[in-house]
């Protein structure tokens, strides 16, 4: 069944085949381009904004046309951004300003998108060893078309390029264990290592397919073998040297733990109800099920175990961070990929069982329609969704907010994405007051918070308290009566309330 070809007929149109969908799948992705990125979870995408802003005002040569003021606010909100995960992504693309000559924010979208098509060459390449030329073309199409996976991979964080490492990861993995030569090792410890470094979550996927092949190679003979502990120090060491430069030396991921783990919720019967909720909302949880199926019908015992490796990986990544795997649809990203492998063997079946004992022109024609039809469907949902809303003109509205409370004044409030728009939008130096979900997921975790008091050191040294959001303001009783009775209102409209805390100084 391996590498057979009944569908595409020869090399040549293979070929065309697979540059047509690369070039539609980049295609889709850069429609809309020049769109503020708020069409997927705007909080996560403007994170890495000012972190890339904050990396290039501070290389713009201080000659340029740039107001001291604007410069120094970029580079202290990109250095008061956290840092999670080292910021590739962001540098990547404060160097692209830099080349560019300016800011464009939708440099960040060309890059994504272009590391997760990418992603789908290493795809087609592993779905071609664990089924056929047929399986791994379809799961190529699912991979690059799913309407959710168009819109996912064009955001602004190490997400889209953290999954199509892992693909390479896995692909190289897989490889190293069916050649076993030296080459491969290193390639697979190399790739594994960089998809680990981008982003540490990619060691669940990437371990379970690496523990799965080596027990079906045989334990024993595995940590005989130099080879295994090659892979293993590639594949960790960089990331290691991350997190305890990290955690030990700079001290900046000591508070990333926190809020991050919820064990709890394993016991509630709504947590994986919640599960099933986002794989509906992704794959489609039928399309889960008929890909699990292909770890059952392979004949090759190295497929089976790279594919539950891979399954298994994903399970215990979402019973470790069971609260994102439910709540943020992004943590879902890796089971796009897991699910077009797993895809390519039934296909692949199904392929061999039309072709037998030859393929009729009507089969293939038919074939041919359907897969077409559902692709430029696919695409024709993911460019209504992108064009449903045109989000250039927030710029303006936050660009004048921000001039109202003096750009530098410091802020307080209850504004989108934590403040994140005003801030980045309207040059303003702002923090957030706790959204509603905020304190749910403090009190899930056991802390409790008193409000008053945590009111009175929030807002401590700063100027205004800004509301955009009323219906948040509405859930926040006690804050805002506490505004109400103590503060004066500096300037309220239909779209935000501004109380003023403290004399301020003109900008």
């Amino acid at each position: 069944m391996k590498n057979k070809v009944w569908f595409f007929g020869n090399r040549i149109s293979l070929l065309v085949t697979l540059m047509v969908i690369f070039i539609a799948a980049m295609g889709i992705r850069m429609y809309d381009l020049t769109d503020l990125p708020l069409d997927f979870h705007p909080a996560r995408q403007l994170f890495s904004a000012f972190k890339a802003r904050g990396m290039y005002y501070s290389m713009v040569p201080e000659s340029a046309d740039v107001p001291a003021w604007q410069r120094e606010l970029a580079i202290q909100q990109g250095r008061e951004s956290a840092i999670i995960e080292p910021p590739v992504m962001e540098r990547l693309v404060a160097v692209t300003y830099l080349i560019a000559g300016g800011e464009y924010l939708w440099i960040a979208r060309i890059y994504s998108s272009l590391f997760w098509v990418l992603g789908g060459l290493f795809l087609f390449l592993l779905a071609r060893e664990i089924s056929s030329t047929d399986g791994a073309v379809i799961a190529l199409i699912f991979y690059l078309f799913l309407p959710y996976g168009i819109i996912a991979s064009r955001s602004f964080q190490p997400d889209p390029l953290m999954v199509a490492l892992v693909i390479a990861g896995a692909w190289g993995t897989y490889n190293w264990h069916t050649k076993a030569t030296w080459k491969w090792a290193i390639t697979a410890g190399l790739l594994n290592g960089a998809a680990i470094f981008i982003k540490n979550v990619a060691v669940f996927p990437l371990l379970g397919v690496a523990l799965a092949l080596v027990l079906e190679r045989g334990f024993g003979e595995s940590i005989r073998d130099r080879k295994t502990w090659v892979v293993a120090l590639l594949s960790a060491l960089p990331t290691a040297i991350f997190v305890i430069y990290g955690t030990f030396i700079a001290g900046f991921l000591t508070q990333q733990f926190n809020l991050r783990f919820f064990p709890d919720l394993l016991r509630d019967p709504a947590f994986y109800l919640r599960w099933k909720g986002q794989l509906d909302g992704i794959p489609g949880f039928g399309t889960v099920v008929v890909a699990l199926l292909g770890i059952f019908l392979t004949r090759r015992r190295s497929v089976t175990a790279l594919l539950l490796g891979l399954w298994v990986g994903y399970v215990v990544y979402g019973m470790i961070f069971t609260y994102h795997i439910t709540t943020h649809d992004y943590y879902n990203l890796p089971v796009i990929p897991i699910v077009a492998l797993s895809l390519s063997v039934p296909v692949a079946i199904l392929a061999e069982q039309l072709s037998q004992p030859h393929p009729s022109i009507w089969v293939r024609a038919v074939f041919a329609l359907g897969l077409l039809v559902i692709t430029v469907t696919h695409m024709w949902y993911a460019r209504v969704d992108l064009a449903r809303v045109d989000y250039r003109q927030d710029v303006d509205f936050w660009w004048r907010l921000g001039e109202k409370l003096g750009h530098t004044n410091p802020a307080i409030g209850l504004t989108p994405d934590y403040g994140a728009r005003l801030a980045f939008w309207g040059w303003q130096d702002v923090s957030s007051w706790y959204y509603s979900e905020d304190l749910l997921l403090r009190e899930l975790a056991g802390k409790e918070i008193d409000l008053s008091q945590r009111f009175e050191s929030q807002i401590e040294g700063k100027c205004y308290f800004v509301v955009t959001q009323f219906g948040r303001f509405d859930d926040q009783r006690d804050a805002q009566q506490t505004l109400y009775d103590n503060y004066p209102i500096y300037e309220q409209t239909d779209n935000y309330i501004i109380f003023q805390l403290a004399p301020c100084n003109s900008q």
